[in-house]
């Protein structure tokens, strides 16, 4: 890529100095990386601002400049381009710089405040029991052919993801699954890109300590399916309360999932493809249901347990459809998919006590869990919660999380997730302002303790739900990252206790 190029993609309010045909290196937003003959766009990022590393960049050997405003200093051999909108700006210029590669790849993108990553893992399955070779960009990892790198951020920045597409077209991927974060597209990292397929799942309380509104939040989500060709295929959860909103004006036809006690889809729009489910039975180790796909009924089992792994199921199976794959191989993918590291990851003692490892850290997700854990408990046993909530985040949550797990828990144990830069006592203060002790309830701060007592609460027939951290194996202090990780340290502990874990 030239600067003459770069001049004609971005039709810049002013351009300095320019040398069309000087080449470009690099596209970098972070002037450390800034090489010779690099492009550097200069981001308003939260804590600084790019445009104050301009010059930094410059004596890198910068060959051009992305900006919002002007440095006070120009150098004559440097190229300047003036924009409204830098984020904006980086978007186009990594997917032209990476030879508009992404192109090359069938996309499926899935956003919605939870199950994304169940959703993304289950699509994945069901593309490679196709016969396609699939990547993957989301929370816990990203797939870039054979190469897993684990995950940075849900959907990285524009630049990172170009050179991801590029990867998975290098190794032979002909398809890409990606979870698409509300950030991202608040942020614009996903300008440009084709999303073949656009997937739903569900919108409740979480991010607002960025995005500040739920508005706010819905808006950024639908941004997707705004976004779309009117050849690519729009998939909404017709059960969520914006199922309707999130696609209206959504230049792509639609189509819904959802459960309903008729089996027919609740909202679904007139003539839109519609996949829906009947429950037969939750069990600890399965659900099992009748699909309906318009009319034809299907009765399956399924390992992943709880209506909302079910929600997941029908998102993934609607997106096989969508890319016209047959029943059968729907389903043998999604048999093939055997869950997520750190969703309802299922934890066991040698004498049959049960933890459960999960992600859930906004009130709808622990809600969700914790009534699919309510409803497979064995006859008799104690369903006992451990949380707490990140700190530096939408504070508003936490009560209404306390007071959902005083709900829906026998006993509850409050302890430190990722408290940040915050103090772990005042979150879980946040948290017990929500509760009316009803409950058992534990405050245990440190997280390694909190695990030891509430594991030495389990009976057989109890369950002990660790909630808020899942895949992550670290836990954030005073902005520092210390190795912690939930599963591990259940293993551990059940180790200790003379008991080999096993789970499935």
């Amino acid at each position: 890529m030239k600067l003459g190029e770069v001049q004609s993609l971005l039709m810049p309010k002013e351009t300095h100095h320019l040398d069309a045909d000087k080449e470009v290196a690099a596209v970098v937003y972070d002037s450390r990386k800034a090489t010779p003959g690099a492009l550097f766009v200069a981001i308003r990022g939260f804590k600084t601002d790019g445009h104050r590393f301009i010059e930094q960049a410059v004596q890198c050997g910068a060959v051009g400049i992305v900006c919002e405003a002007l440095p006070a200093t120009l150098v004559p051999e440097c190229s300047y381009f003036v924009v409204p909108d830098s984020r904006w700006a980086l978007a186009v210029l990594a997917k032209a710089f990476y030879g508009n590669v992404s192109d090359k790849l069938t996309i499926v993108g899935i956003t919605g405040t939870n199950g994304k990553t169940t959703t993304s893992y289950l699509i994945k399955s069901i593309l490679e029991a196709n016969g396609w070779k699939t990547g993957l960009i989301g929370t816990v990892e990203y797939h870039l052919g054979d190469e897993i790198l684990e995950a940075e951020r849900t959907t990285p920045e524009a630049v990172e993801l170009h050179q991801f597409f590029d990867k998975m077209v290098h190794a032979g991927c002909t398809h890409c699954v990606m979870e698409v974060s509300s950030h991202s597209l608040a942020l614009q990292r996903t300008v440009g890109i084709r999303f073949q397929v656009a997937v739903f799942t569900n919108l409740s309380r979480d991010h607002l300590d960025f995005h500040g509104t739920m508005e706010n939040y819905f808006r950024a989500k639908k941004r997707l399916f705004d976004s779309l060709d009117k050849d690519a295929i729009a998939i909404t959860n017709a059960d969520d309360a914006y199922s309707k909103r999130i696609v209206a004006d959504c230049p792509a036809p639609v189509m819904t999932y959802g459960l309903c006690s008729n089996g027919a889809v609740a909202h679904s729009e007139p003539n839109a493809v519609t996949v829906s489910a009947k429950v037969l039975r939750y069990e600890l180790g399965s659900t099992s249901v009748v699909l309906n796909v318009q009319g034809e009924l299907h009765t399956h089992s399924f390992e992943m347990i709880g209506r909302f792994n079910l929600y997941n199921i029908l998102a993934a199976y609607s997106a096989g459809l969508a890319l016209g794959i047959e029943h059968h191989r729907i389903i043998q993918g999604i048999s093939k998919c055997k869950g997520v590291r750190g969703r309802m990851e299922q934890v066991w003692s040698s004498d049959q006590r049960c933890a459960v490892i999960d992600y859930a850290h906004s009130p709808d997700a622990l809600e969700n869990v914790l009534r699919t854990l309510r409803e497979v408990l064995p006859q008799g046993g104690r369903l006992i919660v451990l949380f707490g909530c990140g700190g530096d985040r939408d504070r508003g949550k936490r009560p209404e999380m306390g007071r959902i797990a005083e709900q829906l828990a026998d006993v509850l144990i409050l302890t430190s997730d990722n408290p940040r830069s915050e103090d772990p006592e005042k979150i879980l203060d946040d948290i017990e302002s929500g509760l009316q002790h009803t409950k058992p309830t534990y405050r245990i701060t440190n997280r390694q303790d909190a695990i030891e007592y509430g594991i030495s609460l389990l009976r057989q027939g109890d369950v002990l739900l660790v909630a808020g951290k899942g895949h992550e194996t670290y836990q954030e202090m005073g902005g520092v990252r210390y190795p912690f990780d939930d599963r591990a340290v259940v293993e551990a502990i059940f180790q200790k206790e003379g008991k080999r874990g096993r789970s499935f």
